[in-house]
């Protein structure tokens, strides 16, 4: 267990082995199968989760009960419900596995209590949130600011190899179109 914590938090370099064997002391590898749900929308759910292997998805649905996908969370990255682990409020998402998936999961209210007493857990758990705050920046202009086109391209070299790994309603969702517009799309970009 250490190994794998080690390993997942390794671009922590300010970790020291004691606080590296507090983390272990409250972490938990969870595997979850492709379409299991992690986290429904009204649960509360205080699991920090770091994808080890695998991928994820967050989604609503909407008010004429459309799915659409919020994010996609590959390898490495972060995931969570931040209505309940920041606002301690039921989560207002869901967040489900594309993929038989294995999880780094810590109880934020575990971590916090930890942090209070370590300057290098409370750094990390800091650099996780500026990280989730300028991700959520950065995905609110992304959909603003840049053409359907323009998304497509950028999520393509985002994440050179995701678009193979999931659906394309999946994708068109997140992308803020139509399936049918996903294709226009990729056959002019295929066409130059």
């Amino acid at each position: 267990m250490l190994e794998k914590i080690s390993d997942a938090l390794k671009e922590f370099t300010f970790l020291s082995p004691k606080d590296l064997f507090q983390l272990a002391s409250i972490a938990k590898l969870k595997y979850v199968s492709k379409n299991e749900h992690i986290v429904k929308a009204g649960e509360y759910n205080y699991q920090a989760i770091k994808v080890i292997k695998g991928l994820l998805s967050h989604y609503v649905i909407d008010k004429n009960g459309y799915e659409r996908t919020l994010l996609f969370v590959p390898e490495k990255m972060n995931s969570g419900s931040l209505q309940t682990t920041i606002n301690r409020k039921p989560s207002d998402e869901n967040i489900v596995a594309l993929e038989d998936s294995l999880l780094l999961t810590i109880d934020i209210r575990e971590l916090e209590k930890l942090a209070s007493a370590s300057i290098n857990i409370l750094k990390l758990l800091n650099q996780n949130y500026k990280q989730i705050i300028t991700e959520a920046a950065l995905r609110i202009k992304f959909l603003i600011v840049h053409s359907p086109e323009e998304r497509y391209v950028h999520f393509c070299q985002t994440y050179p190899h995701l678009e193979q790994r999931i659906k394309q309603k999946h994708l068109a969702s997140y992308l803020g179109i139509t399936v049918s517009s996903l294709s226009r799309i990729r056959a002019r970009i295929s066409k130059q």
